[in-house]
């Protein structure tokens, strides 16, 4: 299995987490509060808290074996639930059991979320394992893009919550630096954009919009300045080669968007 189908089969099953966010957690004007982490410390991908009466609960979903886990406050786990071969109602189901416990209506949990995935072939339904090599292999280049991320909070000298917006799936910062700019910046699921999984860099000037000029060349990268997304994208191809690459990628892109 590729890395792109690895992406695609995670994206889905993540689904879940964001429908945690979206039903037991105060709505965030900006969907903030379905999005979601990846904890490469702890190999999963987690929601925000919960707030509740008994404490704060978490759901995550382990990456190594495909179980969901509702953790407490000490991260330590009140219950599992595997998703092999099982549909997305069925795990619901099964999960719903703890924020029911503690208190919280569970009755929207499987409602569809108010955007659409792409239609993947295996949509609807069991999901499947998937072998510790590509899942691995997942894990590696979604820690590359944490790092990536803050290797540009730190040039930007700026805080920043790393996240993974769960429509799009792309791991992601959005930042306003000293120089008003707004700066865009994560690692992408393939798309319409890019035929691989790619690096972005985006700007968002305070006033105005930015004239795509003079801009510098970036080995392996490419400049997008029609349509509607505009910026600079880094396509990933061996991870050895874009670790290498991306500094550079960074170092240029950002100087680019900070002079203008």
């Amino acid at each position: 299995m590729s890395y792109i189908q690895t992406d695609q089969r995670i994206h889905y099953l993540s689904q879940i987490l964001a429908k945690a966010g979206r039903t037991f957690i105060p709505k965030k004007e900006d969907d903030s509060h379905t999005n979601l982490y990846f904890n490469a410390e702890k190999n999963w991908i987690e929601g925000r808290w919960i707030e509740t009466s008994n404490g704060n609960i978490k759901l995550v979903l382990r990456i190594t074996d495909f179980c969901m886990l509702w953790v407490d406050e000490k991260e330590e786990t009140i219950h599992t639930v595997s998703s092999v071969k099982k549909l997305e109602q069925e795990v619901i189901s099964q999960l719903s059991k703890i924020p029911h416990q503690y208190g919280l209506d569970t009755a929207s949990f499987s409602d569809p979320m108010h955007f659409e995935i792409p239609d993947y072939s295996f949509k609807g339904f069991e999901y499947q394992m998937i072998n510790r090599h590509n899942l691995d292999e997942w894990m590696q280049w979604r820690s590359l893009g944490n790092k990536a991320c803050e290797r540009v909070l730190g040039m930007l000298k700026v805080d920043g919550d790393i996240r993974i917006w769960p429509h799009h799936f792309d791991t992601g910062i959005f930042v306003q630096t000293k120089e008003r700019m707004g700066i865009g910046f994560g690692l992408a699921m393939q798309d319409i954009k890019v035929e691989s999984p790619y690096f972005y860099m985006s700007g968002y000037p305070a006033i105005g919009s930015l004239v795509y000029e003079n801009l510098p060349e970036i080995e392996k990268a490419e400049w997008i300045t029609s349509g509607e997304y505009k910026g600079v994208v880094l396509p990933v191809t061996d991870f050895e080669e874009t670790s290498t690459e991306l500094d550079k990628y960074i170092e240029k892109a950002l100087g680019w968007f900070l002079k203008h």
